[in-house]
């Protein structure tokens, strides 16, 4: 289970959205943002993994997890955008295909993993 805590905490930083956010259209700027944001989620995600798996118990990995979160939030703001800015986009790249292939064409030019 402690392997699955540190996705947990990246898809509770993706799924809460604002409403707001989700009405509103986003820029090619918006999108660089999120895609440096989403870099360092992922490079994140692949730092603090096994660390929750090696942890001594369940306390210990939750307090990495709470690590790696806060991290992530970080990470988000770091590349210019709000926590809700960040998983407005997530949320409309769920629903709109062509949000999601501008956001892969970023990720690609960059060599990012998608």
């Amino acid at each position: 289970m402690k392997p699955t805590v540190i996705y947990s905490a990246a898809l509770a930083l993706l799924l809460a959205v604002s409403g707001a956010f989700a009405e509103t259209a986003i820029s090619d700027s918006q999108l660089e943002k999120f895609a440096t944001a989403y870099r360092s989620i992922v490079d994140l995600s692949r730092e603090y993994a096994p660390k929750i798996k090696g942890a001594a118990d369940s306390a210990a990995a939750e307090a990495i997890n709470v690590e790696a979160q806060s991290k992530m939030v970080a990470a988000v703001k770091s590349a210019g955008l709000s926590k809700e800015e960040y998983q407005g986009i997530v949320t409309k790249l769920r629903n709109d295909p062509e949000l999601l292939k501008r956001v892969n064409s970023i990720l690609q030019a960059e060599g990012a993993p998608q």
